[in-house]
């Protein structure tokens, strides 16, 4: 199964935790919200230097090239997502934990034998610009959707990293690569035209002391 999606216009913010809490109180009156906790995993060419990268900049990414990565939700591999993105847009096919840990071994045949458009395009990159699964992002996320006001808003909340991709599937040995870490968090709205004034007005609070990563 393939699915795509045009992403709508985006806004990220690394905010405090004290702006998290206040927000995170205004926005859970009248909203409609979903908490899950999110394990990604990005693919870079060695040439890319991703390693080198802060968090941030991983999860808003401003290349034109295609860009993977692969998730999986609340703490369950049975059910992953090969994401692709470019130019504002993304497509995604699933992935079962087999495959994902035939992957991580370097097994990449199954990619073919799928004959999923993005799975041959991933194939590509694999051989072609020599993709290899580098660093991982683990966070909680808790998206907020106002009614009738068209946008949503997402608190990502203990965002940690490691470069120890074969623990991938183990969210035990995830939390323990990442365990003296200092978790950020980052805010981010997404939204098809303006952003409503009440919701600026809330925005407002945070402002002397959010930064602005990327507007997209």
């Amino acid at each position: 199964m393939t699915t795509n999606q045009t992403r709508p216009r985006q806004l990220h913010y690394q905010i405090t935790q004290s702006d998290h809490d206040a927000l995170r109180s205004r926005l859970s009156a009248g909203t409609t919200s979903t908490a899950s906790c999110v394990h990604r995993m990005f693919f870079a060419s060695y040439r890319d230097r991703t390693a080198a990268q802060p968090i941030e900049e991983l999860l808003v990414p401003a290349q034109e090239e295609a860009r993977f990565t692969l998730q999986y939700m609340d703490n369950d591999p049975s059910y992953l997502i090969l994401e692709r993105r470019q130019d504002g847009d993304r497509t995604s096919a699933m992935v079962t934990e087999a495959e994902c840990r035939a992957l991580l071994s370097g097994e990449t045949d199954w990619l073919l034998e799928r004959r999923n458009p993005v799975l041959l395009d991933f194939y590509d990159g694999l051989t072609e610009r020599m993709l290899l699964p580098q660093v991982l992002v683990s966070y909680r996320r808790e998206v907020y959707i106002p009614e009738g006001l068209g946008l949503w808003v997402a608190l990502d909340t203990d965002l940690r990293a490691t470069l120890q991709h074969m623990d991938f599937l183990d969210p035990q040995r995830l939390a323990a690569d990442t365990a003296e870490q200092e978790g950020r968090i980052l805010m981010e709205i997404g939204y098809s035209d303006t952003i409503p004034d009440q919701v600026l007005c809330l925005l407002e609070e945070t402002a002397p002391r959010r930064r602005l990563l990327q507007r997209r």
